[in-house]
């Protein structure tokens, strides 16, 4: 680490998603000691001076600062702290008590001897660059870890984008043109201090199974991510959440869409878009994420946010929001995520890989669905300025018991 380079502006590809931050707790795992995840993060840093991984993030600026060598065992020391092993029946609390990265540190490790929490700027990547540091660091794994180095980079989506002109222009400049938006949702009271919260649950396989089944008689041909969008939406409808019921967001990856299979896939190749669609009826939410998908919306969609991260000025995150009506879903499932049955996992306890991004501002909730082997992690980010704590975790705790909220929904089936 001897003749530190430059800092280097954040790609485009990433800058958007600078202000925000992803969480995830893994537990019981057989974690790698303290000191060999230490050896592999300050070998990297040495092998890829200007990973993001290792350096410091200016939020301001949008530049990654890479770490002097005289200040790198004081940066390593912020990054990568010991604790004890979390209690399994409140995760919330060891998350609460540990996570309080600095707005400079893009990565932020807790270990202990059964469970690995990893906070990232989600400017480093996105989940499946997320769950393979935590692959990596778990096992203490130097040759995982530096593979991350090898980053997408912006010119790739536009390289797609122009592959793909010939069989889409037509979409695209429709969509170009008429892009659906949320409505703007009206303040129901003066801005007051953001409090970003999360809450979580589990959904068990036979809950899922039942979800299939009712997919099956009712909803045939719909996805599963179809059906739990618009279950999740019944359950915080039903609570007395305010959502709107005309659209979500939902994010799409861009990975498969990308000319060179083989190239770079780490860094952040996931697209948010809006998509409108009666959210009580799957069959409703299966036509808009299938014609996304279909046309590839979200490469125009990546490159025109490419290009106007390009010219925007950076500005510091919200701290103060005005309570707002109706509340945007953010929907996000994610069937499997590569290298998960990997981990290091113990054979006693209950797996759990318990994660989410944070809330953005007081008017939106964001909801992760994450399979796992055993079960499926339900989560739920948002403010509670906007809506009670309690009031989200029993929405998503009554997706367990999904009979009464299927039933509800008003599926026309295929």
């Amino acid at each position: 680490m001897t003749g530190t380079p430059r800092p280097t502006r954040i790609a485009g590809i990433d800058r958007s998603w600078t202000p925000m931050r992803s969480v995830v707790l893994a537990t019981p795992l057989a974690v790698a000691p303290v000191d060999r995840i230490r050896a592999v993060l300050t070998e990297h840093a040495r092998r890829f001076p200007r990973s993001p991984v290792t350096s410091r993030i200016d939020p301001l600026s949008l530049r990654w600062v890479p770490v002097p060598a005289d200040q790198w065992e004081a940066h390593l020391d912020r990054m990568v702290v010991e604790a004890p092993d979390p209690d399994p029946d409140d995760l919330d609390q060891h998350i609460a008590d540990h996570v309080t990265a600095p707005a400079d540190l893009p990565l932020l490790v807790v270990a202990s001897a059964g469970s690995l929490l990893v906070q990232i700027s989600h400017a480093v990547g996105d989940a499946i660059t997320l769950t393979q540091l935590i692959l990596a660091l778990s096992h203490g794994d130097q040759e995982r870890l530096d593979a991350v180095a090898d980053r997408a980079r912006t010119a790739e989506p536009v390289r797609a984008l122009l592959a793909g002109l010939r069989p889409h222009h037509r979409d695209w400049a429709r969509y170009v043109r008429a892009r659906t938006a949320p409505p703007v949702p009206r303040p129901t009271g003066p801005a007051v201090t953001l409090r970003p919260s999360a809450v979580g649950s589990v959904l068990s396989n036979a809950a899922l199974k039942d979800i299939t089944r009712w997919r099956n008689a009712n909803a045939r041909g719909v996805s599963l991510t179809s059906v739990l969008t618009s279950l999740a939406y019944q359950a915080l409808r039903l609570h007395g959440v305010p959502i709107h019921d005309q659209g979500f967001y939902t994010l799409l990856d861009l990975r498969s869409l990308l000319p060179n299979a083989s190239g770079a896939r780490w860094g952040n190749l996931s697209k948010s878009l809006y998509l409108t669609a009666d959210l009580a009826d799957p069959c409703a939410v299966e036509t808009a994420m299938k014609a996304a998908r279909e046309t590839r919306r979200a490469l125009p969609a990546t490159v025109m946010g490419m290009a106007t991260d390009v010219v925007a000025r950076s500005r510091p995150p919200l701290t103060t929001s005005s309570p707002s009506a109706p509340m945007i879903m953010t929907f996000n499932s994610i069937p499997t995520l590569p290298g998960l049955s990997a981990m290091p996992w113990r054979e006693e306890g209950l797996r759990r890989y318990y994660g989410f991004g944070s809330a953005v501002g007081s008017n939106g909730i964001t909801v992760f669905a994450i399979r796992t082997r055993e079960h499926m992690e339900l989560t739920a980010s948002f403010d509670e300025t906007g809506v009670p704590l309690d009031t989200v975790s029993d929405a998503l705790a009554s997706m367990s018991t999904s009979v009464d909220l299927l039933t509800s929904m008003s599926s026309t089936g295929r």
